[in-house]
Parts: structure tokens; C-alpha cells; sequence
């Protein structure tokens, strides 16, 4: 059930595709829509699905290989949000609860997932070992998050914030974003959400002692290649069964997403 105390309205839910129609994303679009009533619905990709619905906007974007939708995203984005607020979505990505959301994530200019990797100084820690060194920058994921306008804006107001790498991890945007240039952009006024509040907005995948004690029935969305919205209520897991048990918490996740919030769960 959504929360129908809260305005949605300065929120656009966006997919961006720049290698196909996006058609993909729809599901994930109208689910979070449902979600989040009031917000709108924008589709950025090479060409316009044939069952796009009326309520998402379609734009069209040239083609964008992975370091390109990270420039995109960082450099172009603000030109198509016209709301003060976007929440990022794919079909990996969605709103499972919009009764989870609260008024106080306007408060923030990004809200991500944490996810497994971390900077400490100019380096990178991954699969969740940065867990006990207080001087870790938690990286927000960025394929379920929110962002201001201010937000969309800052890496071209501020100048040309891009760490240029031929590392595929340190060329993602949210790890450009909220990692390597969230001191900076914190000295400019950008507020990312504490770790306490991004851990509960959303979720990519689990880490040991990070989400011991994380509940489900908290979340807002999720996000995780594994876990694809290919219709209103069914997630298709492109993985077998028996390999789930690997991540933790995978299951229990997978358990709680059919049993408390209706979805059909198809493997393989």
C-alpha cells in the first residue's frame, strides 16, 4: 500500500537505456508509479516501446555504451527532470513498498542502497570488508536512488567531476558520485543520507554483519541484477535455485518478497 500522507509529486521515476528500447523497464516504471501515486513516469532511450502506457513520458537518447550512461547520467540527466526530485529505477530496480517512504528523503540530494564496496582514501574496498573502518564512504547504489535536481546539476555547476579510469568499478557514476567525489560535493552543500537511513530505503545485496539485522518490511525498493521485474508482480531470478543460498540473505529476501508482498518468483 503507498503513503498517501506524502506528496509525490516532485518525484519523476526515470529508466534510461541507451542500448535498446527500454521496454524492459517498464514493469519497474509501473510498479514504482503504483507505489509512489502522484509521481510521474519518464522512459530516456534509443526508441519508443510499441505498449509504451500513457502515464510514462518517452525521450529519446543516441546510443551510450557503460562509461557513457555513467556521463549521461552525471552531465545530461538534469536536462530531462523537470521535478525537483528523480528516483532512478530499472528492471533490476524497483519501489516495493511505498508505505515505507518517508518525507524526510527530501531532506537529501542522493539516497542509494549501500552496497558492497567502499572508499577509504583513494582506495576502493569491496565485498563488504570495509564494514569496521570508521573512515569508510559507503558507496550508494545508484540504479535505485534518489537525486535532487541540485544533485543532477552539481558535476556540470561545479566543474568537470569525473575520474577518468580504465577500472569498469570505479567508472560507474554512483561510484563517482557518492565515493570518490562525495567529500567535495559535501563542501558544496550536497547531502547524501547517512547509512543509517540509505541501509533502509533500499537494498542490493546483503553483507554479513552490515544486514544482520536488516528487515524487509522496511524497504522501500531494491535493486540486483538477479532479481528482474518481467511483469506487474513476477521476478524472474536468472539464476538456479540451489545457487541462491550462495548470497546471504538471498533466500530469505526471495522468501519474503513472495510470501508478504504477492510476487511469483521464476528461476532459471
Amino acid at each position: 500500500m503507498a503513503n498517501t500522507k506524502i506528496d509525490f509529486d516532485p518525484i519523476t521515476i526515470v529508466a534510461i537505456h541507451g542500448h535498446n528500447d527500454g521496454s524492459k523497464a517498464i514493469p519497474a516504471l509501473m510498479k514504482s508509479l503504483e507505489e509512489l501515486p502522484g509521481s510521474h513516469g519518464l522512459l530516456i532511450s534509443l526508441s519508443k516501446p510499441k505498449m509504451l502506457p500513457s502515464s510514462i513520458q518517452w525521450v529519446k537518447v543516441l546510443p551510450m555504451d557503460y562509461r557513457q550512461y555513467s556521463l549521461f547520467v552525471m552531465f545530461s540527466l538534469h536536462h530531462f527532470i523537470d521535478s525537483e526530485f528523480c528516483l532512478i529505477v530499472q528492471e533490476d530496480g524497483w519501489v516495493i513498498s511505498g508505505a515505507n517512504w518517508s518525507a524526510s528523503f527530501f531532506d537529501y540530494d542522493y539516497i542509494g542502497a549501500p552496497c558492497h564496496a567502499a572508499c577509504i582514501g583513494t582506495k576502493l574496498s569491496i565485498k563488504y570488508q570495509w564494514v569496521n573502518d570508521p573512515s569508510a564512504i559507503p558507496i550508494q547504489n545508484g540504479g535505485f536512488s534518489l537525486r535532487s535536481r541540485k544533485l543532477l546539476k552539481a558535476p556540470s555547476t561545479l566543474g568537470a567531476l569525473y575520474y577518468f579510469t580504465e577500472e569498469p568499478i570505479l567508472q560507474g557514476e554512483d561510484v563517482q558520485l557518492s565515493g570518490i567525489f562525495r567529500p567535495a560535493l559535501e563542501r558544496n552543500g550536497i547531502k547524501f543520507a547517512p547509512t543509517s537511513i540509505a541501509r533502509s530505503f533500499a537494498l542490493e545485496y546483503a553483507g554479513h554483519q552490515f544486514h544482520n539485522d536488516l528487515l524487509f518490511e522496511n524497504l522501500v525498493g531494491i535493486h540486483g541484477k538477479t532479481r528482474q521485474l518481467i511483469s506487474h508482480d513476477t521476478i524472474r531470478v536468472p539464476i538456479p535455485e540451489n545457487e541462491v543460498i550462495k548470497q546471504f540473505r538471498e533466500k530469505e529476501l526471495l522468501a519474503y518478497l513472495k510470501n508478504n508482498l504477492g510476487y511469483e518468483i521464476q528461476y532459471g
